[in-house]
Parts: C-alpha cells; structure tokens; sequence
C-alpha cells in the first residue's frame, strides 16, 4: 500500500534546499567530513525538538506528495530531534544530512540541485500520523506500528519510515539502508 496517498494532506513543508552554494564549502571534523559543499535553506517550520517524532520526506520542489512519480521519491527518513544542519562555523544555516547527501553515487542532492532544481523536505508528526491511521479504513492494520514499544531511535516516525523502506525501498533514489528485519511479520 502507498501509505503517502493518504498522509499527503497532513505533511508539513519544512524545508526547501535552494541550491547549492558556487564557491562555499564546510567542514564537520566530529564526523571527518571536509570540503563538502554548502546547501543553501529556507526553513518553513521551527525545527524538530527532543521527544518529538516525525516522518520526512524528500521530493522536488515542483512534486505532488499524494501522487510522487518515478524518480520523484528521493529520500524518507525519521527524527526525533532536528540532526539536518551541521558545519564547522555554520552556525545551524548549512543543510547536512549524511545519508541523504551521499545519495548513490552520482546521484545525490547536490546533483539534483545543480541539474534539476530545487528540492522540498515535508514532515508530518507522529500525532497526526495516528489520526490518519485511526480514521482511514485501508491504513487499519497499520495501527500495529502505533503501538511499537518507543525509544529515542525507534519511534512512530520510524515505524512508517521502515514500512515504507521495506515495500518501496528500490523506489526512493537516496536511501541507501534497507528496512528493519521483521518489519513485514509485523503486519
């Protein structure tokens, strides 16, 4: 099942990655990464804070979430606390997200930017996602992910993010982890 057809409607916009900055680069010696280029962001909604759980996801700018097409679907994931900005000296501005800029290969978020255009993260809450679930007929027998046991790693946003890795997974350009062993079992 498609689940983002029907947690379309309740996702956030929260960030749009700009471009990639022609002459900047940053460094985050914590993790050993030096030279990387600068994402530039506009920040739609206050960052995610500790405790909080949210399912994102990464499209184009110009994409539907309710109806993503081939090549549309770059990157999901989940956070309990905003990790998406990093950089020696940046102060919170630069967009830094391991994962998702190493991508696969030649294809990645600084590619796209520089290639395609503009690139648009969209949450939605773990709160919201339970709503949906109880209200919606066809997303009943996820209601199970509802009531996975909780820790600061594994969350309701994970949950969805590992149902949707584990029946989509080839689809989503960036994603390079697979799902959580047992995901399946678990519905």
């Amino acid at each position: 099942m498609d689940i983002l057809q029907y947690l379309a409607p309740s996702f956030e916009h929260y960030l749009t990655l700009e471009r990639v900055h022609p002459t900047r680069t940053y460094s985050y010696a914590a993790r050993g990464y030096t030279g990387l280029p600068v994402i530039e962001v506009t920040q739609h909604r206050p960052k995610c804070k500790i405790g909080e759980s949210w399912l994102y996801v990464a499209a184009p700018a110009t994409a539907r979430l309710s109806t993503l097409g081939s090549g549309e679907k770059l990157y999901v994931g989940a956070q309990t606390q905003d990790r998406m900005f990093r950089g020696d000296g940046m102060g919170g501005s630069n967009y830094h997200h391991a994962e998702m800029r190493a991508g696969k290969g030649d294809d990645n978020p600084v590619s796209f930017l520089n290639t395609v255009g503009k690139i648009s993260i969209h949450r939605i809450s773990a709160e919201a996602i339970g709503v949906i679930v109880s209200r919606t007929p066809a997303m009943a027998p996820l209601a199970k992910l509802l009531l996975q046991p909780r820790t600061s790693r594994k969350h309701v946003g994970y949950w969805f993010e590992q149902y949707i890795l584990s029946h989509e997974h080839s689809q989503w350009r960036w994603n390079t982890a697979t799902a959580e062993t047992g995901i399946r079992g678990m519905l």
